[in-house]
């Protein structure tokens, strides 16, 4: 885990960076640490949607089991409407 002194000094660095000089890095600085955490909630909170695309049954998965179903035969679709509720159980939405 980083300082907050150490954290600080890191983001003053990319700041100064990004705008060519450190008088306008610490102007902005309040403004644009604002922005990244605001940022970082919301990467945070939508984590979910990252774990879910991780397990979901793939596209051929799903266009597999529907044509079967549209065939009268619904075990897959099933197997995989079973699978997405598993996950969405195990990711809940968070938002």
């Amino acid at each position: 885990m980083v300082s907050p002194v150490k954290e600080r000094e890191i983001n003053l660095k990319m700041l100064t960076e990004m705008f060519g000089s450190e008088e306008e890095a610490l102007e902005r600085y309040d403004e644009m640490i604002a922005i990244m955490e605001e940022d970082k909630v919301k990467w945070l909170a939508t984590q979910y949607q990252r774990d879910r695309k991780e397990e979901y049954p793939s596209i051929e998965e799903v266009t597999v089991a529907l044509a079967e179903k549209a065939e009268g035969n619904s075990t897959m679709w099933d197997e995989v409407s079973a699978k997405r509720l598993d996950i969405k159980s195990k990711y809940p939405k968070t938002i």
